[in-house]
């Protein structure tokens, strides 16, 4: 007989409560979690239980088993056996996005910058664009018939 067997179905004294978080392996969770249903118990009295034996060692006694077999469940379940927890997306395809990128004008990872004629990395482009007090893609659309020559340079050189 395990400890919660003869704890089955107690009645709670009503009395202010905290609550006590706890991390569990997942196979020890599964376990225990059984267990509770097994005993018609929610995992919050039988954790309850548990401690309140460990501090008032010998506090119940046999008759329990009978208080056991005569209470109902104090409390309902918080999820059902047969709800679905995925969440379905709804949202619209992440393919067909409104926000600018700068890749129709990357070669090798870096970006041309018009205005010096130089090559800069892609990760530090908007950093040099903002020495021509411009963001990437002002910089890059309205100078577009340098940036598109200097792209056709660079893939000849390749």
């Amino acid at each position: 007989m395990g400890k919660l067997d003869k704890y089955a179905r107690q009645s709670k004294a009503k009395e202010p409560s905290k609550v006590l978080p706890i991390r569990l392996p997942e196979s020890i969770y599964e376990q225990f979690r059984q267990r509770c249903e097994e005993l018609g118990l929610s995992m919050s009295e039988a954790g309850y239980l548990l401690i309140k034996e460990e501090l008032e060692d010998g506090l119940y006694n046999a008759s329990t088993n009978e208080v056991a077999a005569t209470t109902q469940r104090i409390q309902n379940r918080i999820h059902r056996e047969n709800t679905s927890y995925t969440k379905e997306n709804t949202d619209k395809s992440p393919f067909f996005s409104t926000r600018w990128t700068s890749i129709n004008y990357e070669v090798e990872n870096e970006l041309p910058c018009p205005l010096c004629h130089q090559w800069y990395s892609k990760a530090n482009f908007s950093r040099h664009a903002k020495n021509h007090s411009a963001t990437t893609k002002e910089l890059l659309e309205n100078n577009e018939d340098i940036v598109y020559k200097m792209i056709d340079e660079r893939k000849l050189t390749l």
